[in-house]
């Protein structure tokens, strides 16, 4: 798990989407895809629970649901990502943050495509 201040969190997503940041309301397959063109290129941050405008609308994901997704994400990219992951609450809102590196071995593909980060 990282930590990341709320401050530092905050001022992240106040700064809006960009080529390492990606906003998405619910965890679901274009999640996945982002990683992988994240890991395909200079690495990034999802956060889910933040609506693409930077409105935090939470997500209500307990640990077990977040492990779920994990599983998700290595099944589902080859070769294997796992992103670091950090649970946080922005007034009583519940953000799930998934981050990866750029990978070493690319091309990072996603159920037989392939993805990279071009911008926001």
């Amino acid at each position: 798990m990282l930590t990341t201040t709320p401050k530092a969190i905050l001022s992240l997503i106040r700064k809006g989407e960009s080529e390492t940041v990606e906003f998405k309301q619910g965890f679901d397959r274009d999640v996945i895809e982002t990683l992988a063109a994240f890991a395909n290129s200079k690495g990034g941050r999802v956060f889910v629970g933040v609506a693409g405008s930077g409105q935090v609308v939470g997500i209500d994901a307990g640990r077990e649901t977040v492990q779920n997704w994990v599983n998700q994400i290595k099944q589902s990219t080859s070769p294997s990502i796992i992103p670091d992951v950090e649970l946080t609450t922005h007034k009583g809102r519940q953000v799930v943050i998934l981050r990866v590196g750029e990978f070493p071995v690319k091309p990072v593909g996603c159920r037989d495509r392939f993805f990279k980060r071009v911008a926001n």
